[in-house]
Formats: structure tokens, sequence, C-alpha cells
């Protein structure tokens, strides 16, 4: 198979399945009878047969992002040294591998600990997910823009690129706004914990209106991570000027 064929199926298998079992869960939350608007992404991992599905499915895009990141990093290094740019560039792409590879682990782990078993390692799980997916977003996006410098494709793979990302910040911040204006000090973080006991009181309860937001908000955090990854379809194309002959 040819590299730019095989770094597009690596693209497109963790997209899909990425945005597969968060659609699959999504639809067995609400046929199971709970709200639409809005479960946190972990809440999936609470009831069957979103348990499943989840822990199946953090499994395979951990697979799938690990594989994808180390082509698009193949890729940049290719264009890097075509470029032939100074050094600090090819370690900004080799460096683009840290955060991705910890967030590869914590989406693996954040599938096998659900937060009603245990909060803090859950929770510790997911903001290396949402943090280090955004620096290595930021970090693409950089390599992405001295790739194509002086290119008539700047604008658009940057505007592809660089909204999803920004998406993703803004999802970040928005979630975090509205989980602190209820997760104050005096949270009751007990009675929160044991509230998965009787799935269908958690699941269409409409006590905390904010979280709901924040759920909304770190849905679009997280699609702003994979459509940033989805974005590299428009780089991974056969063309005369990255040819596989000339490389």
């Amino acid at each position: 198979m040819e590299d730019w064929k095989r770094r597009r199926l690596s693209v497109i298998l963790f997209t899909g399945i990425t945005l597969g079992w968060m659609v699959l869960c999504y639809i067995a939350w609400v046929a199971s009878g709970c709200k639409p608007f809005m479960p946190f992404i972990s809440d999936f991992d609470l009831f069957e047969p979103g348990d499943t599905l989840f822990t199946l499915g953090t499994f395979f895009t951990s697979v799938t992002v690990v594989w994808m990141m180390i082509e698009i990093q193949l890729f940049n290094r290719e264009r890097l040294i075509e470029k032939q740019v100074g050094w600090g560039w090819h370690i900004l792409n080799h460096a683009a591998l840290l955060p991705g590879m910890v967030a590869a682990y914590s989406t693996y782990m954040v599938g096998q600990t659900p937060w009603n078993v245990d909060g803090y390692m859950h929770g510790s799980y997911a903001f290396e997910i949402f943090y280090k997916g955004i620096y290595w977003c930021v970090m693409a996006n950089i390599v992405t823009a001295r790739i194509h410098w002086g290119s008539p494709t700047l604008s658009r793979i940057l505007v592809a690129r660089g909204a999803p990302c920004i998406a993703a910040i803004v999802g970040l911040w928005q979630m975090l706004t509205n989980q602190a204006s209820v997760w104050t000090e005096g949270f009751d973080w007990e009675a929160w914990n044991q509230g998965p006991t009787d799935m269908m009181e958690f699941c269409t309860s409409r006590q905390h209106p904010a979280l709901e937001v924040a759920a909304a908000w770190e849905f679009v955090l997280c699609l702003g991570i994979v459509f940033t990854v989805f974005s590299f379809l428009l780089d991974l194309q056969p063309s005369p000027e990255f040819s596989p002959e000339e490389e």
C-alpha cells in the first residue's frame, strides 16, 4: 500500500471509529429513556449497553490514534525535509507525539475507569485527553503552517485545521466554566457518585442545567479534536508535488 493511502486509512479509521461509538452510545442512552440533552460522554459508561460500547470504543480509538499520529508525524517529517527547514521544526514535529501518546493512553484508561467507581482517576484521565489532545492539535497546526507557507493551499488547510482546533479550545473553556458554577467547594460529591445507582433517576434528572451545558461543550471539545485530525485528508492525497516517486 502506498504511503498516502495507508495514512489516509489511519485517519479515516480513527475518525470513523471514534464518531461511530459516540453516536451509538448516544443512541443507546436516548433509547433507554434518558434525557437527550445532555449527558457527559463518560456517562455512557455507567449503564448497558453504553458501558460495553464505551469500553470497546475507547480501546479502538486509543489504538487507531497511536497509528494515526505516527503516520502524520512521518508525513510532516517528509514535508519538512523537502522544505529544508531548520532543526527546530523537526523537534516540534517529533515533540507533538508526546502529548498525543499521553492522550491515547488516557483514552484507553478512561474506558476502564468509570467515574462512579473512581471519580478522581477518571477525571484525571479525562483531562489528560482534553489538554493533551489540544496540545497535539495546536502543534500540528503550527507545523502545518510551516509546511504550507507560501503555498496557495495555506489558507484552505489552515481554516480546515484551525477552525476545529479553536472549537476544541473554546469547548474546553466553556465546559470548565459551566462545571465550576456547579462543582463548588460545598458540592456533595458523595451523593453525586451515588447517583447512578438509580439509573432512571440519574439519567433523567435536570437538577443542574449548567452541567448539561458543560456536557454539550464537552462534545464540541472532543469533536474539535477529531475533526482537526480529519482535516489531514486534505494533505494526504496523491499529487505531482508529493508523489511516491519523489520521496
